[in-house]
């Protein structure tokens, strides 16, 4: 093959595989499974009336591109459309060859976890799938020297930060990486190299993380109506465990319904999920909808939990340890809901989802629901993995695969390390973006070896 042949096909023969994979998913999922939660918020689209019980960022996109295509699948189509740019455009940037790019995308695109929550309309898809376009952009900006590629990677790193409660503190490594990309951007066109002030670094990570911290709140205070405390479903779970280690009721008077004993909540309490808790007889009042907690009573139920950790510290630390070994271990033995969830919940007058494009979802449901033991799904093997890449980043951090490692390993265990003290359940999902972070952290490890000409260049080389 000649090299303007191959020059065409190192860009083409990529692209056409990346497009087969957005096809097929696509054809699999749409319209896109709906729980609860993605229930919920598509009726927030439709009717306009927001609630903060997950944050307001991706309902207000989603309303937007409701406004051009009315389906739940429109949503779905954007997540997978940002995913596979982000997949593609890495792999053009990590490899030089037709055959080395179409081999990493298809390593790094369809990695089963991923491949299972991106049928789901869920902030963990939303995320993902902004990371992956973000770091794409940002590492591409930072190869061609193009601030252009940097200023359209902003908006999405604001979105990504502002998608999930704790998805704040996984952006903080990509704004370091975008700030280091800007300033050799701007080095092109400078007569001397930029002078090395850590500060500087700092300080433009912080103001993009302040972007989109603010970003997030002005949403929220212009488009939410109903205000709930999500963080107190978390602390009366706490709560309970601490009363069933200790043998004493801790948990304050408010969050009480008649019958509330130590019994009933030993009925009721599970390491897996808060939900069992506020249901029948004896219940915990969830603080939700009819429920919701006044300013006293939230007080009152942040003042219980911190009591309890500080009085029995050994209890809520073993509660906290059983809920991690579930979250992070084996998927094998955890309720299907909370791995996954291939229906579409009735949700007040949401209407039928459109027809599906193929018959192919009820299988693959049933492939996963055999497969879901597998350690491919098991959140620990990407964790060893993000692990390893940020261990190699550092030691390599001066050339520019260990920084890019150190970027994305770091983003994906930033997002999975609050989740050991505050997680509400063990869901698969909570780790999504560690899964795509991890594997593309040992993909940029990995084209050290091979044919990439850019992750082998110096990091603060011009």
């Amino acid at each position: 093959m000649t090299h303007p042949l191959r020059a065409a096909a190192a860009i083409a023969v990529p692209v056409l595989v990346g497009t087969l994979g957005l096809g097929a998913g696509i054809v699999v999922y749409f319209p896109g499974w709906l729980s609860f939660d993605s229930a919920f918020q598509y009726w927030q689209v439709r009717s306009g009336h927001y609630s903060n019980l997950s944050p307001v960022a991706m309902t207000a996109l989603w309303a937007l591109v409701h406004q051009v295509w009315p389906s739940t699948g429109a949503m779905l189509c954007l997540h997978l459309a940002l995913y596979w740019a982000g997949i593609v455009l890495l792999a053009h940037e990590f490899w030089t060859t037709a055959t080395s790019r179409s081999l990493a995308i298809l390593v790094a695109g369809p990695v089963p976890p991923v491949a299972v929550i991106f049928g789901h309309l869920w902030t963990d898809a939303s995320l993902i799938a902004t990371m992956t376009f973000a770091f794409a952009l940002t590492i591409a900006g930072w190869r061609h020297r193009r601030r252009w590629l940097l200023l359209l990677a902003l908006p999405v790193i604001g979105y990504a930060g502002a998608v999930r409660h704790n998805s704040l503190v996984a952006i903080l490594p990509l704004c370091l990486l975008w700030v280091h990309a800007w300033r050799l951007a701007a080095a092109r066109h400078a007569d001397r190299p930029l002078p090395r002030r850590p500060w500087l670094l700092l300080g433009g990570a912080a103001l993009i993380l302040a972007f989109a911290f603010a970003g997030a709140r002005v949403l929220d205070r212009l488009l939410v109506e109903e205000r709930v405390s999500t963080w107190a479903i978390g602390a009366l779970w706490d709560l309970a465990a601490i009363s069933l280690d200790t043998g004493t009721l801790v948990l304050p008077a408010p969050s009480l319904t008649p019958g509330t004993s130590l019994a009933t909540l030993r009925a009721a309490y599970t390491p897996l999920t808060t939900v069992p808790l506020f249901y029948g007889p004896g219940r915990v009042r969830n603080g939700l909808g009819a429920e919701l907690f006044s300013a006293d009573e939230l007080a009152q139920v942040r003042q219980a939990w911190l009591d309890a950790i500080l009085a029995h510290p050994m209890s809520y630390l073993r509660h906290r340890a059983q809920v991690s070994r579930h979250l992070f271990g084996s998927q094998k033995t955890a309720l299907e809901g909370l791995f996954f969830a291939p229906t579409v919940v009735p949700y007040r007058d949401n209407p039928p989802p459109a027809p599906a494009l193929s018959t192919w979802s009820e299988p693959w449901a049933a492939l996963v629901r055999r497969t879901r033991g597998w350690l491919v799904f098991a959140p620990a093997g990407y964790l060893l993995l993000a692990a390893f890449a940020l261990a190699w980043g550092v030691r390599h951090r001066t050339e520019a695969a260990g920084t890019i490692a150190l970027a994305l390993a770091g983003s994906g265990l930033l997002l999975v390390a609050p989740l050991t003290l505050f997680a509400p359940s063990a869901e698969m999902r909570y780790c999504g973006w560690l899964y795509t972070s991890s594997v593309l952290a040992a993909g940029a490890i990995a084209a050290t070896r091979g044919p990439g000409a850019f992750v082998r260049r110096a990091a603060r080389g011009r």
